[in-house]
């Protein structure tokens, strides 16, 4: 198959999506307005700080499935902090240590032990969502307010740009200046594109495994910051199915479930998308249940579109 060919037929799930996205859209006068749409990046922007997260764990050939678990962890945690009278600043220390600490224990088995991806962070998924069960005694936490600055914001002519729209917007440009203009974001590429081939090119395989690992938990310790400053309440089913969002947001956005493709602003473009488009189904009418159908058929569609252009690649 002729390369323009083979990119087209890698990029075709995406070009459906958009094309179906927009004439929904469309439909819907009051879609295009300022407050939609910086309404579209304030919901997205939990969701969209996971998938940054997630994009470096994908990029170097992994899989993070116990994010949204770190996510609630960490809440519980930061909730008890508050109740013992620990002020802002060492809650978001604390939020951000306990984040990266738990994605490092998954780099670890994935890395030193050499568990399998899948099941290393499936197996941490139950272990961290029942240690904050756990530390919460089974009971939620509300009134944690350690964040609640996050929450609020400023007004850019017509919309309310809220400050967790900003923390995703510049944690995205961050991130891709670290894995496009950076030793180290190019170690990650070559580590997704051929491990072995990577090592013995002289990178330190094992430790860059890790590190995308505890970035996932670092970005994971971003995004319970986000929540907690959002909904102010500690609970152990924070954020249930956020790993796959995560996930679908990152192969929307063009980053391979087997590794050495993609970019963070990809992930994060395909994060707002897929918000634009739960948006117009939900301004449509559409119960809330179509958003899991959504997300599962476009996990399925992408990672088959991306497994038969590396098929094609190889042919």
């Amino acid at each position: 198959m002729p390369r323009p060919l083979r990119t087209v037929v890698g990029r075709l799930p995406q070009i459906l999506l958009i094309v179906g996205a927009l004439a929904l859209m469309l439909r819907t006068e009051r879609f295009f307005t300022p407050g939609t749409l910086s309404s579209i990046l304030t919901q997205a922007s939990i969701v969209g700080v996971l998938a940054i997260g997630q994009a470096f764990v994908l990029i170097g050939g992994g899989f993070d499935l116990s994010q949204g678990a770190m996510l609630a962890l960490v809440a519980a945690t930061v909730g008890r902090l508050s109740q013992e009278g620990w002020n802002p600043a060492l809650c978001l220390a604390a939020a951000l240590t306990a984040g990266l600490l738990l994605g490092s224990i998954n780099g670890f088995f994935v890395s030193v032990v050499r568990t399998n991806p899948f099941v290393t962070t499936l197996s941490t998924l139950l272990i961290f969502r029942g240690a904050a069960f756990i530390m919460l005694e089974g009971r939620p936490i509300p009134g944690v307010k350690v964040f609640q600055a996050v929450d609020s914001g400023f007004k850019l002519g017509d919309a309310f740009v809220s400050y967790r729209g900003v923390v995703f917007a510049v944690a995205a440009l961050l991130t891709w200046i670290v894995l496009r203009r950076t030793v180290f974001g190019q170690h990650v590429y070559a580590l997704g594109g051929n491990a072995e081939a990577a090592r013995l090119a002289g990178v330190r395989t094992v430790r860059l495994r890790t590190w995308t690992f505890a970035l996932s938990g670092l970005a994971s310790g971003l995004a319970a910051i986000l929540l907690l400053g959002w909904l102010r309440v500690a609970k152990s089913d924070t954020a249930t199915g956020y790993e796959l969002d995560s996930i679908a947001a990152c192969v929307v956005g063009g980053v391979s479930l087997q590794g050495g493709r993609g970019s963070v602003l990809g992930a994060a473009a395909g994060c707002l998308l897929l918000q634009a488009l739960r948006t117009q189904i939900t301004m449509s009418g559409f119960p809330e249940e179509y958003r899991t159908f959504v997300t599962g058929l476009v996990i399925l569609t992408f990672a088959a579109a991306d497994a038969l252009a590396r098929r094609g690649e190889r042919a």
